[in-house]
């Protein structure tokens, strides 16, 4: 039958449907099948809110525990003491003839003695120099899961 063919829409149909967040592509003449004419039962209903405030109290647990990553990140660049030049970016211990060698962190650039510095590979296995800041906020992408939304998620900073 001609009419039970599917149909791309139009662009102002899927820009209408993008805001929606309705589906792509329906099936011509046949919307009225999506209509349920009876409504749910109280026990479906309270399955339905189980399961809501369910998904809410997982996802507020997971912005508090983003939250305190961010909120041990912004302590460790808040008690930063050094200039990252002539002495640690970390703990200011002085570099010189008869002191400490400073060694560079490979993502900020900047000095720190070997106290405060952290011996990793990167994906290539090669050996990897970082301070324990980007160290840090490595951790913070990867278990946060930043590096696949590109971002920090949503989080929630402890209360003092």
């Amino acid at each position: 039958n001609r009419m039970d063919r599917w149909v791309c829409p139009n662009d102002r149909q899927l820009a209408l449907r993008a805001k929606l967040g309705s589906g792509w592509s329906v099936h011509t003449n046949k919307m009225q099948g999506f209509r349920r004419e009876e409504q749910l039962n109280c026990d479906e209903q309270e399955c339905i809110m189980r399961v809501i405030k369910r998904a809410e109290m997982i996802d507020n647990l997971e912005m508090e525990r983003v939250g305190r990553l961010v909120d041990r990140l912004e302590n460790m660049k808040k008690n930063s003491i050094g200039n990252g030049n002539s002495q640690c970016v970390l703990c200011a211990d002085e570099f010189g003839l008869l002191a400490a060698s400073p060694t560079y962190c490979d993502d900020c650039k900047k000095a720190v003695c070997t106290k405060c510095g952290v011996d990793t590979f990167n994906s290539h296995h090669q050996p990897l120099w970082l301070c324990k800041i980007c160290s840090e906020n490595r951790e913070l992408w990867k278990r946060s899961g930043a590096w696949f939304f590109k971002g920090i998620p949503k989080h929630v900073l402890p209360s003092k």
